[in-house]
């Protein structure tokens, strides 16, 4: 896909066709200044009132008159006291996706009255270009698919213009910044979405480890023997029931001094999760292949990060493994020993994301980090109380958890913060070992996984759990710059986060 970023006039873009953007609350005034332009073309248009300028609105017009595009969308933007950053993105997307139907190589897009909108919403040039950017971009992907067949022609070129000097500069390096945000995206959704046969751990290690070299991290992988080795119990317990064996994958990108503290992200990386001996339903299983979201959420942050060059430190821990049911699985009533030494009673085999992730944030200790967060489709609980529309997120330091809501708000990756009051902890309480896996049925399922890893936090650093559950794949209606399956959710949650780390 091309991407440009032009100084032209609407009549002067030469694309397939353009779209030109208009509030409700300013239409008249739009489209007259279009019909001047266009000597009176759109007559007929104004006439008929039909055309609001509601959000995701548009309609076709096609110009006799001096323009290289003869085709010109009118898009709404809705009211533009109403307006905000996602508002933007589904009302670029919906005007990408018109073009898309049409099956056009390119696409021109008018980029508005930044100013305008930066006097209404509380965010910057760079983040309402972006919003508009992301739009566009996020909605050109395309699953890909193991046959000739595709059912989705994306736009070969795409074009961002305006006709005036102002952000001029700006508007060039976020397109750009977007870019390489979208593409992170496109590859944590491609992760989530690659069946289990041909994404198991080792595929996936060797797959990350491929990206690494050309987008500017490092990554060491560990194997089952090193994972043994180290005290894994909860990795290589849930692994060692697969023919394919688990893998722990250490990411590191350093852009700011090496004396300065790491932000670590953990990420949950079942390739496939059957439950393992305790069993889940048939129906729905092939949908389990996407149990590695949280792995491949930090895959995307780490394809971004270093691309982007953020000047800040980040290392990324990422448990991958199988779980599956055999003669060697793990089995309900075992008791395995973390990697920092807790042991764990397993009640339920289906609760091992919590296991894997056991060993990651003990680990974490080793780099004394300033903060941790976690990310994982860790509970169904989750999709129960938050549905497809925002995660949970829990921790022990505030400040954190405002950052997260924060970048959430802005990147519309939204959570909602649950307690992790000490009362649930006698809800985990085993009489066999440490802890035990799962609480009591029924019962606040989410909160009690946060419970159950703040066991393995090292108090000395600020955490926060991430669960994506409902958020990660599959979230029903999907928008214009949302495509069914893999969501690439956290990916640009992560960045925008971690933005917010530099120089501190």
């Amino acid at each position: 896909m091309k991407l440009k970023f032009e100084i032209k006039k609407i009549k002067d873009v030469k694309t397939d066709a353009v779209a030109s953007f208009t509030f409700e609350d300013s239409r008249d005034t739009k489209l007259h200044w279009l019909n001047t332009l266009f000597k009176g073309e759109l007559a007929t248009l104004i006439e008929s009132a039909d055309f609001k300028g509601n959000i995701g609105e548009s309609t076709m017009a096609y110009i006799n008159a001096d323009i290289k595009a003869k085709r010109l969308l009118i898009a709404g933007l809705g009211n533009s006291k109403e307006i905000t950053l996602e508002k933007l993105r589904l009302a670029y997307s919906a005007a990408a996706k018109r073009f898309n139907k049409l099956k056009l190589n390119s696409g021109g897009f008018e980029v508005p009255d930044l100013a305008l909108i930066k006097s209404i919403v509380n965010y910057s040039v760079y983040d309402i270009m972006q919003a508009i950017a992301e739009g566009v971009l996020l909605s050109q992907y395309q699953i890909k698919k193991h046959s000739e067949k595709a059912d989705f022609q994306p736009l070969e070129e795409i074009v961002f213009f305006t006709d005036s000097p102002k952000f001029t500069k700006e508007i060039s390096d976020i397109v750009k910044d977007s870019k390489i945000i979208c593409d992170a995206v496109f590859m944590a959704r491609d992760l989530g979405n690659e069946p289990s046969n041909s994404l198991y751990p080792d595929k996936f290690a060797e797959l990350v480890k491929k990206s690494s070299t050309k987008a500017g991290y490092s990554v060491t992988v560990y194997d089952e023997k090193k994972i043994k080795q180290l005290g894994m119990g909860g990795l290589s317990g849930v692994g060692q029931g697969s023919a394919n064996p688990p893998r722990f994958l250490i990411l590191q990108y350093f852009g700011s001094s090496k004396s300065e503290k790491p932000v670590v992200l953990v990420g949950k990386g079942v390739t496939f999760d059957s439950g393992g001996i305790s069993l889940k339903p048939g129906a729905g299983m092939e949908a389990m292949k996407m149990d590695m979201c949280g792995a491949a959420a930090v895959i995307g942050a780490f394809e971004a990060v270093s691309r982007l060059k953020l000047r800040v430190n980040v290392i990324g821990l990422v448990p991958c493994t199988e779980n599956m049911p055999s003669g060697n699985a793990i089995k309900p009533g075992d008791i395995i020993t973390s990697y920092n030494g807790i042991s764990i009673e397993v009640d339920n085999t289906d609760a091992e994301g919590r296991l894997i992730l056991a060993d990651a944030l003990g680990y974490a200790a080793n780099y004394k980090p300033k903060a941790v967060i976690d990310v994982a489709t860790l509970t169904g609980a989750a999709v129960v109380c938050f549905g497809n529309t925002c995660a949970g997120v829990m921790g022990n330091e505030e400040e954190l958890i405002k950052k997260i809501f924060s970048a959430g708000e802005k990147t519309y990756e939204r959570v909602w913060e649950l307690p992790l009051y000490d009362d649930y902890e006698k809800l985990m309480k085993s009489d066999m070992a440490d802890i035990k896996n799962i609480g009591t049925a029924r019962k606040a399922g989410t909160i009690l996984g946060g419970i159950f890893l703040k066991k393995f936090v090292d108090a000395k650093y600020n955490w926060a759990h991430l669960d994506i559950a409902g958020t990660a794949f599959g979230i029903g209606e999907p928008t214009d710059y949302m495509a069914p399956g893999s969501t690439g959710y956290g990916v640009r949650l992560f960045v925008e986060l971690l933005k917010s780390f530099q120089g501190h």
